[in-house]
């Protein structure tokens, strides 16, 4: 009884305080000039996430350098991610155009300088391959999902190499790298990774409720993107899985209260 009216007042703090953020964020979008750069609006997404999370008590720390520039290469487990990310590295994400829909979120990421790619529709993929390469010639990270979907964690899905081109295209570097989450009072694969036809709002609501959410991104060594696509993506892949392993394996073995705080905000 005592552990569930904690959950509830978790809820009812963290609910009203990660709104005030988001709309916070929102208004510090006025201040940007109309035509801000994109380093200017990844650094606003970046002070926003980052006051996000900690509004609801995502702590998050990181291994390897972080990059600065090129394509980042990630697993995909949640619409945390997109926070943690931000979060960690101003930078722009490769997105499906359904998420421009959703509400708040879809502004945020349209506002960011998102591109939102139609996966299925040739002529559009395309177009997103350019509004990429200017990203990535831009010397803004940009964060490329390439399973194409979020998972339970448990694997790493082949790899979309599609989105790799723009990569290559541009003479970018590369860095994989995987995130992934720890919970003390909960099974991650329900509980933070958001996958399959689980409903969205009572996803959120639950989350809210947990004590204290861990995460954390393995960057690995960044890589020349040279050569074709598909190599590049089994090779990425390859890499990523490692990393993926290398988190759940340390995770295991890691005491509770061992996970630091490394948000930056500015």
């Amino acid at each position: 009884m005592g552990e569930l009216l904690a959950r509830h007042l978790r809820r009812a703090v963290r609910l009203p305080a990660f709104s005030a953020a988001a709309l916070y964020g929102l208004w510090e979008h006025r201040k940007l000039r109309r035509d801000a750069s994109r380093a200017e609006c990844a650094e606003w997404l970046h002070q926003s996430c980052a006051r996000g999370l900690s509004a609801i008590n995502v702590r998050l720390s990181s291994t390897g350098a972080l990059p600065s520039h090129g394509l980042i290469v990630s697993n995909h487990l949640s619409y945390l991610d997109i926070l943690v990310f931000s979060a960690a590295v101003p930078c722009v994400f490769v997105s499906k155009a359904e998420v421009e829909r959703w509400p708040i979120f879809g502004r945020y990421a349209r506002w960011a300088g998102s591109v939102f790619v139609r996966r299925h529709d040739q002529a559009d993929t395309g177009r997103a391959n350019v509004s990429v390469v200017e990203s990535l010639k831009s010397g803004v990270p940009v964060v490329l999902f390439p399973e194409g979907t979020t998972t339970d964690g448990q694997s790493v899905l082949r790899f979309h190499s599609t989105m790799l081109q723009p990569a290559i295209d541009a003479g970018a570097q590369v860095t994989p790298c995987s995130i992934g989450y720890e919970l003390d009072d909960g099974a991650i694969e329900r509980e933070v990774c958001w996958w399959g036809n689980m409903p969205l709002l009572p996803h959120i609501l639950n989350l809210l409720g947990k004590k204290t959410i861990r995460t954390i991104i393995a960057f690995g060594g960044p890589m020349p993107a040279t050569g074709d696509r598909k190599q590049l993506g089994q090779t990425l892949h390859r890499e990523v899985l490692r990393l993926h392993e290398q988190l759940r394996s340390s995770g295991k073995n890691r005491p509770v209260d061992s996970a630091a705080v490394s948000l930056r905000s500015g």
